[in-house]
């Protein structure tokens, strides 16, 4: 019997998800003998809890192919947590209700690890209330805190734009022949895949002198003697901190210009502003704080090629495995071979990679525990894809 899907995007954007959503949509269109009509939420959860739900199909299809170079989540998201069931399952209900009311018999959920654990839990309601409808996560995050994955898309393409900024920022910073320290912020609320992602500008000479990632304690005092050992030899330091980072109180930075100290999850980011007001004291040069900001996940112009790819394969593929029968997975790609890069699909039991949050291998960082080691550049290079080519002159005087 043919039965309607349900698409839904959930948690923050990334330059690639509307690509996983086409996946989704084209394949649903060549089996529509199997899936009738395609809805999506708007908003996510809350459009599904609400009822809103958009028939894809009504869409031009000449703008949802245009979907793959289209930044951002185009149906909309998020931040709406519905309670465990067993403490009030009046939302699991709701959506039981609203997907039988509109016969819906596949779920297609693209998030990353909090949309997992959501997932989840309404898959097992479902199943406990004896509701038959296919579950299939995709992943997507740009952090790349995904258990037991590879890596999640959304990621390559944040990395690569966090690296040509970078890139791009050194070639600034070296302009004038005065003193300058710069801090630059990057995304990575428990994880520091993005911040070494700008390993990849130190192989052209135009990559940070320092980089700080959540997986290990951030020291105040050792990063002020960590630039000023830099500073003393080159004039110029330039750091790059990803925004989790917490000090020895298990304390995020950010925290320290809170006006509301008790919420800090809706405060992630920031840091800027208490980094440069410790090096303000302890320095008398110039010194910049930069956070790169909501481009990391939204910049279609420097997005990775492979990115976009994978993530409309994610998209046909899960709706393949639900074809086929299978239900409470996420659909994925495992490395086979980074020089040649290779991969091929997999699939992770969503209450398995729901139980933590990926985080990276401490063997990455460096023993100063301040820089990231060039064993890295294998995992990264192939997912980034080469970054622009620049001048790099002798500047000899004569």
């Amino acid at each position: 019997m043919t039965k309607n899907a349900v698409y839904i995007q959930s948690g923050g954007p990334t330059a690639v998800i509307n690509a996983s959503a086409y996946g989704v949509i084209s394949a649903c269109m060549q089996n529509k003998d199997k899936i009738g009509k395609l809805y999506s939420a708007l908003h996510g959860t809350v459009g599904l809890l609400s009822g809103k739900l958009i028939d894809v199909y009504a869409e031009d299809p000449a703008e949802l192919k245009l979907l793959t170079q289209t930044p951002s989540s185009a149906f909309g998201s998020c931040r709406y947590r519905m309670q465990d069931a067993d403490v009030d399952d009046t939302d699991y209900r709701c959506v039981v209700e609203n997907f039988a009311r509109h016969d819906v018999g596949y779920l297609f959920y693209n998030g990353g690890n909090g949309t997992l654990r959501a997932c989840h839990k309404l898959q097992q309601y479902m199943e406990a209330q004896g509701y038959d409808c296919k579950v299939i996560a995709i992943p997507k995050t740009v952090d790349n805190d995904i258990a037991g994955i590879d890596h999640a898309p959304g990621f390559p393409s944040a990395a690569r734009h966090a690296a040509i900024s970078i890139s791009e920022l050194a070639h600034d910073i070296r302009v004038y022949d005065t003193g300058l320290i710069t801090v630059i912020e990057v995304m990575g609320r428990n994880t520091g895949w993005l911040a070494a992602s700008t390993l990849l500008c130190a192989k052209a000479g135009n990559g940070p002198d320092l980089i700080y990632t959540p997986e290990l304690q951030f020291r105040p005092e050792k990063f002020i003697a960590d630039v000023r050992d830099v500073y003393e030899r080159k004039g110029k330091c330039m750091a790059v901190v990803a925004e989790g980072v917490k000090d020895e109180h298990d304390k995020y930075l950010f925290e320290y210009n809170l006006h509301s100290p008790d919420q800090p999850s809706l405060n992630m980011g920031g840091i800027t502003p208490y980094l440069t007001h410790i090096l303000l004291q302890k320095f008398s040069c110039k010194v910049r704080g930069i956070d790169l900001g909501l481009m990391q996940r939204c910049a279609m112009h420097t997005a990775s090629k492979l990115d976009v790819e994978e993530a409309t394969r994610l998209g046909e593929m899960a709706v393949r495995e639900a074809l086929n029968g299978v239900t409470g997975k996420l659909v994925t790609l495992e490395r086979v071979s980074s020089r040649p890069y290779v991969v091929r699909e997999s699939t992770l039991d969503i209450a398995q990679a729901a139980k933590t949050d990926g985080t990276m291998p401490t063997s990455y960082i460096t023993k100063e525990q301040n820089y990231i080691e060039d064993s890295f550049l294998e995992y990264i290079e192939p997912l980034v894809g080469e970054l622009p080519s620049y001048a790099r002159l002798q500047l000899k005087v004569v």
